[in-house]
């Protein structure tokens, strides 16, 4: 019989919790952003492949933070909505653009245009926040360019809404 009275004794606990619990979850108000996206760099990932010839080939991968407050990044028409712009670094606060000829003779800054995919978001208000590691296309030839210089790369992207990010940089790179 005892064991049957804490069955009991227990049921007005457990019913209890059941009706709380979804009360205190839903008083956590879901975080709200701006509808532009905001972006924070965390960190640069150089990593080196060896070859057969004894050498090593480089290449980056950029970690940075993002979030949105309509959830609105990724996807929509725009073929390019992730930006990354070549930056020879001078000194500790003075940036210069590198730039190339095209098949014309014409200059224009290295930029690298990527395409995010259509991120859904998951919560109430629709908000988006997290991190994204975003891989820099030709690295090793960038390495190879400009060797023993420092450079750093200005990153910023576009929603569906065409609302611009800021504009973060990343750490120096010294090749």
């Amino acid at each position: 019989m005892p064991p049957k009275v804490r069955i009991f004794l227990r049921l007005p606990l457990l019913a209890a919790f059941c009706v709380l619990a979804p009360l205190v979850v839903s008083c956590v108000k879901p975080k709200t952003f701006p509808i532009e996206p905001y972006l924070e760099f965390r960190q640069n990932i150089l990593t080196y492949t060896p070859t057969a010839a004894g050498d090593s080939i480089p290449s980056l991968e950029v970690e940075f933070y993002f979030q949105d407050g309509d959830g609105d990044i990724g996807g929509g028409d725009s073929l390019y909505n992730l930006h990354f712009q070549l930056y020879k670094v001078l000194s500790d606060s003075l940036l210069e653009s590198v730039y190339l000829p095209d098949t014309t003779g014409e200059w224009h800054p290295i930029a690298y245009h990527y395409h995010l995919h259509y991120m859904e978001p998951v919560n109430a208000n629709h908000s988006l926040s997290g991190l994204i590691r975003w891989k820099v296309d030709d690295f090793a030839i960038t390495a190879s360019m400009l060797e023993n210089n420092t450079i750093c790369y200005g990153i910023y992207l576009y929603d569906r809404a065409l609302h611009r990010s800021n504009v973060i940089y990343t750490d120096p790179i010294r090749l």
